[in-house]
């Protein structure tokens, strides 16, 4: 009972102390200042004199460094979570077209370094967006980190629908990570031009195949190919094709027409003759090239706009294709 005495009045003096070094008028301040610690001081006593009475054997001491351990006192796991300032757009480059991807530019506008660890795209007019881990470091003052993650599929809308990017982060020195859901612009003209990019190839190939016919080496004239237009069962009109592009390493040369091939039902194939011989051999385009084997085209449906897809290379077209670049430009082949 004594030891009870001395803890009750070591909470009383706890205000008592305060107070008498008030002068004058008492403020409500001081007033709750006082009445917070001798609430404090009263159940940390209370606890004491229960756990003293079941364990008569620890010692006080002992009872109150339990009590700091349990209440984590000093440890900052209670502390709130600083705000995080970010902010995100979504970018795409060369090398970002061919994979599918999308380079989220990620800005931090706070004043402390942030980790990121994850990347959660979330474009609801895109079907197959992945998520992905990452330990990126977004410094201070708005400078940017670009992680790219797959985009996924568009459909056939007007426009994309808002979209946003969910990240994983934590304040640098902090172990503690949050959720943080940032959106993209909107209006988004890129991905209103990536849904509509896949909603024309989308609509091209439920009317048409195309496709490379056979490969002839024609030595230092290139190589003969023909590109196949052929008229799907679900079609319903004249498809035509309108144009038929090389690329950066490619020139192709073909017959002048317009259109230069047409399918109908009466008609469902159509073959386009041609001719592919280098058009750099500089060793930079060889190591810069993102796009090595695509070849646009634009095809119109029963009359319509003029519709922009690629052909599909497969293989052997990769292999005729650069075998005869890489002997005609005088380049090792590939892998050697």
């Amino acid at each position: 009972m004594i030891r009870t005495r001395r803890i009750l009045a070591g909470a009383a003096a706890a205000v008592l102390i305060p107070a008498r070094r008030l002068s004058g008028a008492v403020s409500v301040a001081t007033l709750l200042i006082a009445a917070r610690r001798l609430f404090r001081a009263l159940s940390v006593a209370a606890l004491l004199i229960a756990a003293r009475r079941l364990f008569p054997a620890v010692s006080v001491a002992a009872l109150f460094m339990g009590l700091a351990a349990c209440s984590g006192g000093g440890s900052g796991e209670g502390a709130p979570l600083p705000e995080l300032k970010l902010r995100a757009t979504a970018e795409q480059w060369r090398q970002d077209e061919v994979a599918r991807q999308l380079g989220i530019a990620l800005h931090n506008d706070g004043p402390a370094p942030v980790w990121i660890s994850r990347v959660e795209p979330d474009l609801p007019s895109f079907e197959g967006e992945t998520p992905v881990d990452t330990p990126a470091l977004l410094p201070p003052n708005g400078l940017r980190v670009d992680v790219t993650v797959p985009y996924g599929t568009g459909g056939c809308a007007a426009a994309a629908e808002a979209s946003y990017v969910t990240v994983v982060a934590r304040v640098e020195g902090d172990t503690r990570t949050q959720r943080v859901r940032l959106a993209l612009p909107y209006p988004n003209e890129l991905l209103n031009r990536l849904l509509a990019d896949d909603c024309a190839a989308e609509t091209v190939r439920k009317s048409v195949a195309l496709r490379f016919g056979d490969w002839t080496d024609l030595g230092a004239e290139g190589v003969r190919g023909s590109l196949v237009v052929e008229r799907t069962a679900a079609a319903t009109g004249t498809a035509r094709l309108h144009s038929f592009d090389g690329n950066v390493m490619y020139r192709l040369a073909y017959r002048t027409a317009n259109p230069l091939a047409e399918v109908t039902a009466g008609a469902p194939v159509a073959t386009l003759p041609f001719t592919a011989s280098p058009l750099r051999c500089d060793l930079h385009a060889f190591a810069e090239v993102k796009k090595p084997f695509e070849f646009p085209v634009r095809i119109s449906l029963d009359g319509g706009k003029q519709l922009y897809t690629t052909v599909p290379v497969d293989d052997d077209d990769r292999k005729a294709l650069d075998t005869m670049l890489r002997r005609n430009c005088g380049v090792p082949p590939a892998g050697s």
